[in-house]
């Protein structure tokens, strides 16, 4: 047999073995980060941090509220478009302090994800100095950690009230 003719049939199989052998190889690795993770240790540190927004919102700090994000997080509140970055999410937040809304309340119905991202799904409640609701509906959030914290990547929410639009704020609009 000439040296090309078994190299034709040597390149198949050592490309089958390197490539099942990352894959198994891959898998371990994710199986193990997998074990490591631990989802009620995530939930304490979201709950934590549900809690940082709430006060900081509460206390009308946009900059609190901002920091519960990740700095490439964004926000896609019902009938606008999405809100991106840090610096925008504050200057949002502000807009819609100034609109009447001080109170934000959930209610977590689910969390569940692994080591990567973090899924959260409740209810809100917004309402008011006087208690007067001024939103509610339902929410997901999309967590991941950042410099060792988990932080809202992706915020997102559907109101129950009809006709409910938010602060006509168009920065990142495209």
């Amino acid at each position: 047999m000439s040296f090309i003719y078994k190299l034709k049939y040597l390149i198949p199989v050592l490309f089958i073995t390197i490539f099942f052998s990352c894959s198994e190889s891959d898998k371990r690795s994710i199986e193990n980060s997998a074990a490591a993770f631990d989802i009620k240790q995530a939930e304490a540190s979201i709950a934590q941090s549900n809690q940082n927004y709430m006060k900081a919102f509460k206390s009308g700090d946009s900059v609190g509220v901002a920091n519960c994000y990740t700095t490439d997080g964004k926000v896609m509140a019902a009938n606008m478009p999405a809100i991106k970055g840090k610096a925008n999410i504050i200057h949002f937040i502000s807009e819609e302090m100034k609109n009447g809304i001080k109170n934000f309340d959930i209610d977590i119905n689910n969390i569940w994800g692994d080591s990567s991202i973090v899924a959260e799904e409740g209810i809100y409640n917004l309402t008011d100095n006087a208690g007067k609701r001024m939103d509610k509906g339902e929410y997901i959030v999309l967590w991941k950690q950042e410099a060792g914290n988990w932080k809202m990547f992706r915020h997102i929410w559907t109101t129950d009230v009809p006709g409910k639009t938010y602060t006509n704020y168009s920065a990142n609009a495209k």
